[in-house]
C-alpha cells in the first residue's frame, strides 16, 4: 500500500487509508469511552493510558487536518506511529498507576487530556518538519522521484509547522494552568519546583520561544524545522521520564 502511494499508481489508496483510519479511531474512541465511564473520570493515570490517548489524539488531529488541508502525505507517518503506540499498549502487561484516587479531579482530567493533545500537535509539527527537510534536500540535489511528487510545497509545510507549534503551545499552556490550580488546591503552592516542574517549565519556555520567533519573517524554513524537531524530542522524552523514572506525573513533586 505504501509503495503504491509513493509511486502514484493509485489515487484511491490514500482514501482507503483514511477510511481505515476513521474506522480505527472510532473503535479506539469506543474503548476509551468504556474505560473512562467505568472509572467515572478521564484522568490518564498510567503510561499505558497516556500512550493510548496520545495515539488517539494524533490520529484525530491528523484527520481534522486531512479534512481541512488534504495533506495525505502525513498519513505515511501518522498511522504507523499510532499503530506502534497501540502495540506498545497491548504489549505492556503491568499498569503502573501513579495518581492517587483522591486526586482524580476534573482539573487533572483536563490537564492530562490537554498535555496529550499538545504532544500530538508537537508530533505533527515534527512530522511536517521532517518532510520539509526532506523536500528541501530533494530540491537542492535535484532529486525528482515519486515521493517528491507527493510532497506539498515548502511554503505549505512551513505554514503547517507554524500552526501545529501554535496549537501545541496553546494545549501545553492550558494543561499547565489546570495543574497549577490543582497544585495550589492540593499542596498550597502554585508551581512545584522539583525535577518534573522544572522540565515542564523548560518545555513551555521552549515552545513560547518557538511561537515568538515564528512571528518574525527571518526565522522560518529550515531553522524552524530544526527547532520543532528538537522541541518534540524534549517534550516526548520528558513525558516518558516523568512516567518511568520520576514517580509519575502528580503523586509526588
Amino acid at each position: 500500500m505504501l509503495l503504491d502511494v509513493l509511486s502514484g499508481r493509485s489515487k484511491a489508496i490514500p482514501w482507503a487509508g483514511i477510511t481505515a483510519g476513521v474506522g480505527g479511531v472510532l473503535l479506539h474512541t469506543l474503548s476509551l469511552f468504556i474505560l473512562f465511564t467505568s472509572r467515572g473520570h478521564v484522568t490518564l493515570i498510567s503510561l499505558k493510558e497516556s500512550v493510548s490517548f496520545f495515539a488517539w489524539s494524533l490520529v484525530i488531529v491528523f484527520l481534522i487536518l486531512e479534512h481541512q488541508r488534504k495533506a495525505h502525505i502525513l498519513g505515511i507517518l501518522v498511522f504507523p506511529v499510532a499503530f506502534l503506540c497501540l502495540l506498545f499498549v497491548l504489549g505492556v502487561s503491568t499498569d503502573k498507576t501513579f495518581l492517587h484516587t483522591s486526586t482524580t479531579s476534573i482539573l487533572i482530567s483536563l490537564h492530562s487530556v490537554l498535555i496529550d493533545l499538545g504532544l500530538a500537535s508537537a508530533a505533527l509539527a515534527f512530522f511536517v518538519s521532517c518532510f520539509y527537510l526532506l523536500l528541501d534536500m530533494f530540491l537542492r540535489k535535484k532529486i525528482f522521484n515519486p515521493l517528491f511528487n507527493k510532497l506539498p510545497s515548502l511554503e505549505f509545510l512551513d505554514r503547517l509547522n507554524q500552526e501545529f507549534n501554535g496549537m501545541g503551545f496553546i494545549f501545553l499552556t492550558l494543561g499547565l494552568i489546570f495543574v497549577m490550580i490543582w497544585s495550589y488546591r492540593t499542596y498550597y503552592m502554585i508551581w512545584p519546583w522539583g525535577k518534573k516542574g522544572s522540565w515542564a517549565l523548560l518545555i513551555w519556555f521552549l515552545y513560547l520561544a518557538t511561537v515568538l520567533l515564528r512571528r518574525g519573517k527571518s526565522f522560518q524554513g529550515k531553522q524552524a524545522a530544526y527547532l520543532s524537531i528538537a522541541s518534540f524530542f524534549l517534550f516526548a522524552i520528558t513525558i516518558l521520564a516523568v512516567n518511568l523514572f520520576m514517580g509519575g506525573g502528580h503523586s509526588v513533586f
